[in-house]
């Protein structure tokens, strides 16, 4: 089978998944590509952007947000992990993913990461700015917080 783009992209997420101490299964969560599900009541949705250099735009389809709004329905553990590049992967809890996109749009929304030189990950969205920064050494311990 041959690599795609995004398999390399994922897999950058993926593998700090299954290194953390408390990783014990990664299945499909549904048909969507890109929507795992860690260990057995966490649902991670995976994005990517390939640029090199700040900042780094993530489009949230319409076929997105109706997962998102689904999982985040079913239950407290859904995480939208961001890959930027090969730079960082930074993960937002359903608190974090509410305040920066309407998750029941019908229409495509967006969240940027921005890293200043030796920063935090600073984020913007369609629906505004989160009040804190998200260190990268936060990912991949709060996905098992």
């Amino acid at each position: 089978m041959k690599v795609q783009q995004q398999d390399l992209f994922h897999g950058a997420a993926l593998t700090q998944i299954v290194e953390h101490p408390s990783f014990k299964a990664l299945n499909r969560a549904s048909a969507k590509y890109g929507h795992y599900l860690v260990n057995t009541d966490r649902q991670v949705f995976v994005k990517y952007r390939t640029n090199e250099k700040p900042p780094w735009q993530h489009t949230v389809q319409p076929d997105e947000l109706v997962a998102l709004s689904s999982a985040i329905e079913s239950t407290d553990h859904v995480f939208l992990c961001l890959v930027c590049g090969p730079v960082t992967v930074c993960a937002l809890d359903r608190e974090q993913i509410n305040a920066l996109v309407d998750v029941t749009s019908p229409t495509a929304q967006w969240i940027r990461v921005d890293v200043p030189p030796a920063g935090s990950c600073h984020l913007s969205g369609s629906q505004g700015k989160l009040k804190r920064t998200i260190p990268h050494k936060a990912f991949p311990d709060g996905i098992f917080a």
